[in-house]
């Protein structure tokens, strides 16, 4: 699971939700209770609920007219200028109605809400606007080329294509962040939960998880393990921690892999600079031919163009 406090605090804001439509509700029924005529419907239409269902349980003729009783409140609200709506909880979530789960599966309004908390987390809350739509090719050293990479990516962001990590290599300023931030955004807009991150925070947070022996170890890689698209920028940019930044980055992506989740990295390395940096297992990870796309982005560097 996802780190809880992160979880708790979307579910949170779900369950606000669900109060402030029941108390809006219960407003505008204690409203109408006032009124005699209403509040005598409404009796009957209790009562006539409870009789009917008694009568399909064994089997005999209905003894209330329901729908008349209805169309009589819709007309006694009416008459009292009161929505007949309005006495129903009216959710945000047509889903889950505001309860964040759909018969035990996480519903895409607690991810949704999730997601706000990670783009905070991650900074992607600055880069909202940095998307496939928006993107300027004329900026890049050869337009067309640069084009068709972001039309690949973009594609695999929309479907499933076999695979699981993408690896993007290239030097410094060639727009391989941003890149990742369009797609980030992409993989925000169709529910998936996505969090984003660099390779020193990674680190710091293998090394958290590596030094600490209560309760709260698991939550410190919850974030690395639980998303379904992990992004890590500037690998080979953090400090080479003994047992920890290895190793750790092998456990992260082997468990990714196992648990059928995506992970998409970008680096100033080359692939031999990557296998002599982390060794030959996460070299074989990051490299695979059937798991892993690896794309160079080819750019002078886009920070002096602009």
């Amino acid at each position: 699971m996802l780190n809880k406090q992160i979880v708790q605090s979307a579910l949170q804001k779900i369950k606000e939700k669900h109060q402030e439509a029941d108390n809006l509700a219960y407003t505008f029924f204690e409203k109408a209770m006032q009124n005699d005529e209403f509040k005598e419907n409404f009796r009957q239409i209790k009562q006539a609920e409870m009789e009917n269902a008694k009568a399909e349980v064994y089997g005999q003729p209905l003894a209330y007219d329901l729908p008349k009783l209805y169309s009589k409140q819709e007309k006694i609200l009416n008459q009292i200028g009161i929505e007949p709506k309005a006495i129903s909880p009216h959710y945000t979530c047509t889903k889950c109605d505001d309860t964040g789960y759909v018969n035990g599966l996480i519903c895409s309004c607690l991810k949704h809400e999730i997601n706000n908390i990670l783009y905070e987390k991650s900074g992607l809350a600055k880069v909202r606007n940095n998307n496939f739509k928006s993107c300027d090719f004329n900026i890049f050293d050869d337009a067309q080329k640069t084009k068709k990479l972001y039309v690949l990516l973009e594609n695999w962001c929309k479907k499933d294509n076999g695979y699981l990590n993408v690896l993007l290599i290239g030097k410094t300023g060639a727009g391989k962040t941003y890149l990742m931030q369009c797609m980030a955004n992409k993989l925000i807009e169709s529910e998936s939960i996505v969090y984003f991150t660099s390779a020193f925070e990674m680190n710091q947070n293998l090394l958290k998880y590596h030094t600490t022996f209560d309760e709260t170890k698991a939550d410190n890689i919850a974030l690395l393990l639980e998303p379904d698209y992990l992004f890590i920028d500037d690998l080979g940019t953090e400090p080479l921690l003994k047992n920890v930044t290895v190793e750790g980055m092998y456990n992260v992506i082997s468990e990714r892999m196992r648990n059928n989740k995506k992970t998409v990295i970008s680096t100033n390395l080359s692939p031999k600079q990557i296998q002599d940096y982390y060794g030959d297992r996460v070299f074989s990870r990051l490299l695979c031919q059937t798991s892993s796309l690896v794309l160079n982005v080819e750019n002078s560097d886009l920070r002096l163009k602009k």
